[in-house]
């Protein structure tokens, strides 16, 4: 574009040079770049990382802002022109161009300073986002920094009164697509009430509508692309998972991930920390640190794929992923309710062309609401995630009261955003999907107390089903000759007939294995499972034939273990 006295709008460099007089005149100026501004100095809470803020606007006069790291004005400068180009800005061709634009990069001067955060979400009371600030930060303004700026898209499509009425507004009534988008409205959330960060997995068969159920949550942040797959090494989702603090973690087909590294990547994105690493001087690299929501789906929950591959599934993480059956039961799939003379592929295909034309207008216009008074914000939300997690389980402390709280917090910012006009839906329609799932959930669990005992149990029988005939050798070898490969002790049958297991101790720890052993010993003789021996002791001395003496074993009743009493 031609700006003033015939020269393109832009950034110009202009030298001097001797004349032949001996005089410096002004060389004609050098177009460098399309308008760029460098607005701020940037700095971490701690004095380093130092960068300035660039901002500029791309052809469709869309605002763009960077934070460019300082240290990359210490290359030649390809990094700093390859993110600005990919961004929109236009940069001239001419090798003198870019040498002269680091140099207007590196000594423009400013009176500025901002601190800069590499992680999204909350920082006091304002929220960042790669390209905005929502909040008060008017002590010190607040500015995301990174040496990328696409990793995170946060672009809007459509139109906000587009995606009220064609995404959101249809979900109403069916429990599993309101609990999805209330999901997306409890990641900005997390921060703000001090609650725990984890997920919710939509687990069932093909052709459910799981897909769909992550794709609408995701259009409240962006486009499709905001959805990102499980098919990621344990490192790669942690960076995912850093860039998505205090925001939802859309996670599609759980089956794409590693088995073997199932279990701990759902603790690394529900406890919001990534691995320890050393720096090439052997120090120790800053841990990355988040907390977030995160939405997945897959025909296979998440303790079927740590089983797959020989692990074994920790209490834990039935609270830290809540896993809710995708099919609803109503006979339609996913969905409880549909739009009269439409099918159920039919609603879904509708939803999702909706999704993909209509997104990224939700987030910032729920921003505007949390911020605008956060304070009254943060009581309302405590207030209604308490009263509905004492109104689902009471007092409890258990377990179960976790799993109810975060089901309790997603509702209520579900009513949240409806209150703000952005769902359509009548009030109560988020709390009501939470209350629902979380029933269906319950039952699905089969007991109100911790799982820790049941994990045990499962996982004590699961051995005794598979190696039962195999790794305990008969003592009345006349009544069942057998060889036995890799002895995990004996069997034998009382007066009584009922059979029993004597375990050896070395193969009790690896039936007991990723438990506490006093524990897990207290947990079987409770159950009936375990027969104690004199005086307090967990073990009894048994004769061995093969041993030629007494030995110590685990009486293990195979009658209780295998009918589950």
């Amino acid at each position: 574009m031609t700006g003033r006295n015939g020269f393109r709008d832009g950034v110009y460099w202009i030298g001097c040079k001797a004349a032949p007089s001996g005089v410096q005149v002004d060389e004609y100026p050098v177009w460098l770049c399309s308008p760029l501004s460098v607005e701020a100095w940037t700095r971490n809470g701690g004095g380093s990382g130092w960068g300035r803020l660039l901002v500029w606007k791309d052809g469709k006069d869309q605002r763009h802002q960077w934070v460019m790291p300082c240290s990359l004005l210490a290359s030649e400068g390809s990094e700093i022109r390859r993110e600005l180009l990919d961004q929109g800005l236009i940069v001239s061709e001419k090798p003198t161009a870019h040498s002269a634009l680091i140099r207007y990069l590196r000594d423009a001067d400013m009176n500025v300073v901002a601190r800069s955060v590499t992680v999204t979400g909350w920082h006091g009371n304002a929220f960042v986002l790669p390209q905005e600030t929502y909040g008060d930060s008017k002590a010190e303004p607040i500015i995301f920094q990174t040496n990328a700026t696409d990793a995170l898209p946060l672009e809007r499509g459509g139109t906000m009164q587009g995606w009220r009425e064609h995404v959101a507004a249809p979900c109403a009534g069916n429990s599993r697509l309101v609990l999805a988008l209330s999901c997306g409205f409890a990641g900005p959330c997390l921060g703000l009430t001090d609650s725990e960060g984890g997920g919710l997995h939509l687990r069932g068969g093909s052709s459910l509508g799981k897909t769909t159920a992550v794709l609408v949550a995701a259009s409240i942040f962006g486009p499709p692309g905001f959805m990102r797959s499980w098919r990621q090494t344990d490192n790669a989702l942690e960076g995912t998972a850093s860039l998505h603090s205090d925001l939802l973690l859309p996670l599609d087909e759980i089956g794409q991930l590693d088995p073997s590294k199932a279990g701990a990547v759902a603790y690394m994105l529900a406890n919001g920390q990534g691995k320890g690493r050393a720096a090439r001087d052997g120090t120790s690299r800053a841990i990355a640190k988040f907390q977030l929501m995160f939405l997945s789906s897959g025909e296979v929950s998440l303790g079927d794929l740590i089983t797959e591959s020989g692990g074994t599934q920790r209490a834990g993480q039935d609270v830290r992923v809540i896993d809710i059956a995708a099919d609803a039961g109503a006979g339609f799939g996913m969905f409880e309710r549909l739009p009269t003379g439409v099918s159920a592929g039919e609603f879904a295909d509708e939803i999702r062309a909706a999704s993909r034309t209509h997104y990224g207008h939700a987030l910032p216009a729920f921003l505007q609401g949390l911020t605008a008074s956060t304070d009254a914000t943060r009581t309302r939300l405590k207030a209604d995630r308490d009263s509905l997690t004492d109104e689902m389980v009471g007092r409890s402390e258990s377990q179960v009261r976790r799993v109810a709280q975060r089901l309790a917090l997603i509702g209520a910012a579900g009513e949240l955003a409806t209150s703000y006009g952005l769902t359509g839906w009548p009030a109560g329609e988020a709390m009501q999907a939470a209350k629902t799932c979380f029933e269906q959930w319950r039952e699905a669990r089969g007991t109100e107390g911790n799982s820790e005992p049941d994990v045990l149990l499962s996982q004590v029988r699961k051995f005794m089903e598979t190696h039962g005939d195999s790794r305990f050798e008969p003592l009345d070898r006349n009544r069942d000759p057998m060889k036995v490969i890799n002895r995990a002790g004996f069997s034998r049958l009382p007066g009584d007939g009922a059979r029993e297991y004597l375990v050896l101790p070395e193969a009790f720890k690896e039936i007991i294995k990723g438990h506490n052993a006093a524990w897990a010993t207290g947990v079987l003789i409770k159950a009936g499972w375990l027969k104690p021996g004199a005086q307090g002791k967990t073990a009894q001395k048994v004769w061995i034939p093969d041993f030629g003496r007494q030995a110590r074993v685990y009486v293990v009743d195979g009658d209780k273990v295998h009918s589950g009493d």
